[in-house]
């Protein structure tokens, strides 16, 4: 009998994760590879389309995103000083019956351990950074930066914007600073003192916006990120901090709910937006 076919998965992120689920529903051996040491729970949310939410379907997730992430009426776009409404996108019941998926709005880390919680730990390998993939007659062999090496059939890069696999088989140029800096965070809607948000409203500046949104079914929980210029800032880090009174001096004048959202904010994280050709 023929043995399954084996892809190794680098990164252990959304897309690895969803990808070795997936593949072993088929009866596919995966192995995910993570150079990070543990999976945290980071500030941030994540806007989970119909067709994705058929996916996460699939994978018998369904009942678990809906029970953790907020059901928004619409993604509403609003003018960043009057408020006047430039583009109503309706979701919510309407939106579920047309395209037969829920769209939901939620935090990154839920999303992250529900993919975890269908990919068994014996199925990834943490404190793996890639640094070597080579053809072999015995399929591809993975080398990691601490002397461990693997073999599979095929390997799948899910690594990011500045992904190893793509930079060892191609001639790639690397990740390129756009200028631009997002602040995100998420914290305690209780914070707010009663004070009303919209469901989801993306605030449209002149150079800048800002999204603010639910990401708890009870609203208990507000996220908030940013876009802006900032071109001498050059730090890519899920984790690094920047300092919330800079970001509420860059939406100074602002309408007064994105200011109420920012005076009760109590702490955020910054980083570099990257891109690549």
């Amino acid at each position: 009998m023929a043995r399954p076919l084996s892809v190794a998965i680098v990164g252990a992120g959304m897309g690895g994760l969803a990808t070795a689920a997936a593949l072993r529903r088929v009866g596919i051996d995966v192995m995910v590879y993570e150079q990070a040491s543990q999976f945290a729970r980071i500030g941030a949310g994540i806007q989970i389309g119909c067709n994705a939410m058929k996916v996460l379907r699939e994978l018998g997730l369904e009942a678990r995103m809906r029970e953790h992430s907020f059901y928004p009426r619409s993604w509403n776009n609003r003018d960043w000083k009057s408020g006047d409404i430039k583009f109503d996108m309706i979701f919510g019941e309407s939106a579920e019956e047309k395209f037969g998926a829920p769209y939901l709005l939620a935090h990154r880390g839920d999303l992250h351990a529900a993919l975890a919680s269908v990919v068994s730990n014996e199925f990834v390998r943490l404190n793996h950074k890639l640094v070597g993939l080579d053809e072999t007659g015995d399929g591809v062999r993975l080398s990691f930066a601490d002397g461990t090496r693997a073999i599979a059939d095929a390997v799948v890069g899910a690594d990011g914007v500045h992904s190893t696999v793509r930079d060892l088989l191609f001639d790639t140029s690397p990740a390129k600073f756009t200028g631009r800096i997002a602040y995100r965070t998420t914290y305690p809607a209780a914070l707010l003192g009663g004070a009303g948000i919209d469901d989801c409203t993306k605030w449209w500046g002149e150079d800048r916006h800002i999204v603010i949104y639910y990401v708890k079914p009870d609203r208990s929980e507000v996220y908030l990120v940013t876009s802006q210029p900032e071109p001498d800032f050059r730090i890519e880090s899920w984790s690094a901090k920047g300092d919330v009174r800079d970001l509420r001096a860059s939406f100074e004048g602002f309408h007064p709910q994105v200011t109420r959202v920012l005076a009760a904010c109590p702490d955020v994280h910054k980083w570099a937006i990257m891109d690549r050709d």
